[in-house]
């Protein structure tokens, strides 16, 4: 196998096998994986748009019985810094962010036992009814699983309830990487990979339009980036509902792993990887780029390494602050960052539907 004949696989147009996308990962030059990455990019996207959404990330509950080990937002129940807000105050935070500008909401929280299936139910109705120019994405997959847990449910009625509530989309958290292997390691009182898939692929089939996400940077080999992308690729196949795909890196500050893993991901794995990303998804419109995780200076390459999109402005975001990640931007910082770049600008909305361009 050789790195040309894979380039010739891809601008002929066909798919690249599992073997074929390990062999890139393991021995193309970055600068010949970003080439290849922005020429499928291109592809999808002639027209030259990188896209953000103005959004805001709040959290319901800090309190979680998964007690992640990557993960430094969590909190026992009776912890002097756990909290759950009351629905008034979920809304309350959500209101003031929609009259700052937002027009998405990623609504996430830990996995709380003493909240009800009600909580959440009211939480999207008084969204809809209250804020009606806002849109709702909220509820990962572990969340599912864990709330359908507590409620003496299947994740199916749960899915059902939040869809007749009305929920339309669901954030891909949660998935980490899809391989047991590293899941056993670092969450093993997570949902595993199967359960993951299993709860996306029953939002798909509910009608949820959904996005999916690795952290990776942590206990993973080129063989797990490339079982999860091989898993989503399949499903993608199956429903088609995957909005995004959105890989970023671990933050280790204040978690339980910072000893055994004390040094970020640097910049050229994780384009490696967002290159690949781009190349293997190939049913995938939207990659996107992680200015939040990386920096301004690497997310202003990622462009160049197949992301179509740089997330979201984050006015409000609290779980990788905990691990030390206080990176911000604004509306017109990302509108710069994509312009000095050499691409053109665009606001979205959460189903990546242009709204303005600059």
């Amino acid at each position: 196998m050789e790195v040309r004949d894979i380039f010739g696989k891809v601008f002929a147009g066909e798919r690249i096998g599992r073997d074929e996308g390990l062999f890139l990962l393991k021995n193309a030059d970055t600068t010949q994986m970003g080439s290849l990455a922005d020429y499928v990019r291109r592809k999808h996207h002639p027209e030259g748009i990188v896209t953000f959404v103005a959004d805001t990330n709040p959290n319901y509950t800090n309190v979680c019985d998964t007690e992640c080990l990557f993960c430094a937002f969590w909190r026992p129940a009776g912890a002097h810094d756990s909290y759950t807000h009351s629905v008034d105050k979920v809304i309350e935070m959500m209101r003031t962010s929609y009259h700052n500008g937002a027009t998405t909401v990623l609504l996430q929280g830990g996995h709380n036992p003493e909240i009800t299936l009600d909580y959440y139910i009211e939480i999207i109705k008084r969204t809809k009814k209250e804020i009606p120019g806002l849109h709702l994405h909220a509820f990962s997959a572990p969340e599912i699983s864990a709330i359908a847990k507590y409620s003496d449910l299947t994740t199916e009625e749960v899915l059902r309830r939040f869809w007749d509530a009305g929920l339309r989309t669901i954030p891909g958290g949660g998935a980490e990487v899809l391989s047991n292997r590293v899941r056993k390691k670092i969450s093993p009182l997570k949902i595993d990979a199967d359960q993951w898939m299993k709860v996306t692929r029953e939002a798909h089939l509910t009608g949820f339009k959904t996005t999916a996400t690795m952290m990776f940077g942590h206990f993973e080999e080129d063989e797990d980036i490339l079982e999860h992308l091989d898993k989503i690729r399949a499903l993608q196949d199956e429903t088609g509902n995957f909005l995004a795909f959105i890989p970023w890196t671990f933050k280790p500050k204040n978690t339980f792993l910072e000893r055994k893993l004390p040094n970020e991901t640097g910049g050229d794995r994780y384009l490696r990887v967002l290159a690949l990303s781009r190349i293997y998804l190939d049913n995938f419109v939207h990659i996107q780029g992680s200015w939040f995780t990386q920096g301004a200076k690497i997310g202003s390459l990622s462009m160049y390494y197949g992301a179509s999109d740089l997330g979201g402005t984050l006015f409000d975001e609290n779980v990788l602050c905990c691990a030390e990640n206080k990176i911000r931007s604004t509306v017109d910082e990302l509108v710069h960052m994509i312009r000095s770049a050499g691409f053109v600008p665009a606001q979205r909305d959460t189903y990546y539907q242009v709204l303005n361009r600059f």
